[in-house]
């Protein structure tokens, strides 16, 4: 690539910075991630394109190579640039992003660059998100599913005798390999970094389980109709301010979720217990709408206070690539792809 475009395998620290600012959403939720820092530098085989000047980044887009898919993450522009910006010479910049990422798209799909053709090239946006649209307009990526954001939340969470957290991925992969290995971007890169939680039956065989990453955001508005109220109110109602601290929230983020038979009862039990034993009141799980544990379970589970606030957010899968191809469902999601 030629300035003031760049192809870069490690971050800079101008690129640390933008992703340091960066607040996610428009309408709806906003935040911002507190450890996106160290999140960074836990990417798979990633490659950062940036537009930068005067050696200051100006928008980033990192792809994870996985094999002939590669993922999107950590999609930022710079204030100046982002899609609801009107300056004429903002308006310019982001015509030179959108035709040096189109060419890109093209010659990567293709094979022009001289290097192995990939397959497909795929992003997960919050339908409510116009600078997240606009990337999926402009580049002809399509809808091909749809995730949803499902919290779980206690004010009490309740032990349980049956779980079991394991810091071992060989004692839990030939369950994740079983119930996820067949799922569309299924790959191992960070969820078999550690910790697992399982629930064992009185003859020690497990029967559920997950794999959970702690993440801490910076919340400056909560989705749905009365985010920005609530989250004005949220210092001075008890409960509530237990459940959620706006100026540094910490979370639990399970994936690979599993659950014998797609028990609801042992899914709830599961959650809770991980809640206690990690001494927080709220996990966000993203699942694919069409996963059979989650069509199971999503009518039966007492998810708390919280989804009764917000309730259950959509997030679209899209994908870019040669035409003719079909896409299978269901997805396999990442609690690291989400946060």
């Amino acid at each position: 690539m030629n300035p003031p475009f760049y192809l870069r395998e490690s971050p800079t620290e101008d690129l640390l910075d933008l992703l340091d600012e960066t607040v996610l959403g428009t309408s709806g939720a906003r935040y911002r991630h507190l450890d996106i820092r160290n999140r960074v530098f836990s990417a798979d085989h990633p490659l950062f394109l940036t537009l930068e000047r005067s050696s200051k980044v100006l928008a980033n887009v990192t792809f994870c190579r996985r094999g002939s898919e590669w993922y999107i993450r950590f999609f930022a522009f710079q204030g100046a640039l982002q899609a609801s910006g009107e300056s004429h010479s903002s308006t310019k910049r982001q015509g030179l992003l959108k035709k040096e990422l189109s060419r890109y798209f093209n010659e990567k799909l293709t094979g022009r660059l001289g290097e192995e053709q990939i397959g497909s090239f795929y992003a997960y946006i919050d339908p409510k998100n116009e600078r997240s649209k606009w990337m999926s307009e402009n580049f002809g990526f399509r809808i091909a599913g749809h995730l949803v954001t499902q919290s779980f939340s206690r004010i009490y969470p309740k032990k349980s005798k049956k779980l079991r957290r394991i810091e071992d991925w060989n004692a839990v992969s030939s369950q994740i390999r079983q119930n996820f290995s067949s799922h569309r971007h299924y790959n191992e890169a960070q969820i078999s970094t550690p910790p697992f939680y399982v629930l064992l039956d009185e003859q020690g065989e497990q029967i559920a389980g997950a794999h959970i990453m702690t993440v801490r955001w910076q919340i400056e508005r909560l989705p749905g109709r009365y985010g920005a109220v609530l989250t004005r109110l949220i210092p001075f109602l008890p409960l509530l301010r237990k459940l959620i601290k706006p100026k540094d929230h910490e979370f639990i983020v399970p994936d690979c979720v599993w659950s014998k038979e797609n028990d609801p009862d042992v899914l709830q039990e599961l959650f809770s217990a991980i809640l206690h034993e990690e001494k927080l009141y709220l996990m966000l799980w993203w699942t694919d709408q069409e996963e059979d544990l989650y069509k199971s379970v999503k009518n039966k589970v007492h998810w708390g206070i919280f989804h009764k606030l917000v309730g259950a957010a959509p997030v679209d899968v899209v994908v870019l690539e040669n035409e003719g191809k079909e896409i299978a469902s269901p997805f396999f999601v990442k609690g690291w792809d989400m946060v």
